[in-house]
């Protein structure tokens, strides 16, 4: 009888034991993992155009996703083309001078100048045999004085001919002088200098995505005069969102950077996203109405942020969220 009552008293204990144990363990799991609510956010950037002028397309609606370096938007772009054109035409011009300045004088124009010297020659030859009896017939009184004069200055007039004549062929055969070859180069990149900066105005008559997105906000319609940086997109970055979530004050030292979390969404019931903790406030705040009871609102409240990886874009931004941050 005793026996039985012992024994009856040892399993009372074990199983009043298992009970404490399993009550203690569950109640140390309850405490490694914080429960949270929130709404996904995103990064968002407002995307215009560096120029003024009128939106002559716009590519992408609100709501459609989009791929990084895809385009978005262009203005009239009328005027600068035309600007480009001009300079490129000045670029070939100028490319064109300094390659003939480079390749020196053709041989026909040598050639040219030689004849040129050539045939001054021989007429100064006539007109000094002509200057040379002029004043010995003036000596002897059979010509006039301006007959003399006459022949004198055609025979000079010559020979200053034959000296430029001289001249020119001594440049052909030297080609240009360095100075002017490097004056034609420092016009070509004169030229090239233009030409950029009108091409890259150009180019900024289109946007581009800065990144793979949703466009959240359409900003202006077709057709609109846009002035310089005046938002046209307001773009989401899905790749890398975030839920903001607030954290008591009496839980906040659980709380650390890096730690894991766990995330589910009613949009796809028994998805978990895996995330960690970006951001923690340092300065405390009323708990937002949108999040807590009028009893609550009074508590002070931190701010944390969770990033989440968003596997296939899936999560869009204000879309509700539940928060698991492990403790551990």
């Amino acid at each position: 009888m005793k026996k039985g009552i012992t024994l009856i008293a040892a399993v009372l204990v074990i199983m009043g034991a298992l009970l404490l144990g399993r009550t203690y363990f569950s109640r140390v799991g309850e405490e490694r993992i914080l429960f949270l609510s929130g709404n996904m956010e995103v990064t968002e950037t407002n995307i215009g155009f560096k120029l003024p002028g009128r939106v002559t397309a716009l590519l992408v609606d609100e709501g459609q996703s989009v791929h990084k370096g895809a385009l978005l938007a262009r203005l009239d772009d009328g005027e600068l083309a035309s600007v480009v054109a001009q300079n490129r035409a000045a670029l070939e011009e100028a490319e064109t001078r300094l390659a003939e300045l480079k390749a020196g004088s053709r041989p026909q124009e040598i050639g040219q100048a030689e004849a040129n010297l050539g045939a001054r020659k021989a007429e100064l030859t006539r007109l000094q045999k002509d200057y040379e009896r002029a004043e010995i017939l003036h000596e002897n009184g059979a010509i006039s004085t301006s007959q003399y004069d006459a022949a004198k200055s055609s025979y000079e007039e010559r020979r200053a001919q034959v000296h430029h004549a001289l001249e020119s062929l001594s440049l052909a055969k030297e080609g240009p002088r360095k100075e002017d070859i490097e004056g034609a180069a420092d016009r070509v990149r004169q030229a090239k200098a233009a030409k950029g900066v009108s091409e890259e105005r150009l180019k900024d008559t289109f946007i581009y995505a800065p990144f793979s997105g949703v466009i959240l906000r359409k900003n202006v319609e077709l057709g609109e005069t846009v002035s310089q940086g005046e938002p046209v997109y307001t773009i989401g970055d899905l790749e890398s969102p975030w839920i903001k979530v607030y954290v008591k004050e009496d839980k906040l030292g659980l709380v650390k950077l890096g730690q894991r979390a766990k995330i589910s969404s009613d949009t796809y019931p028994g998805k978990v996203y895996d995330g960690w903790v970006s951001f923690i406030s340092s300065e405390a705040e009323f708990t937002p109405k949108s999040v807590q009871t009028p009893e609550e609102r009074v508590k002070l409240v931190f701010g944390v942020k969770v990033r989440v990886h968003n596997v296939n874009d899936e999560l869009k931004p204000s879309m509700p969220a539940d928060v698991r941050i492990l403790l551990e």
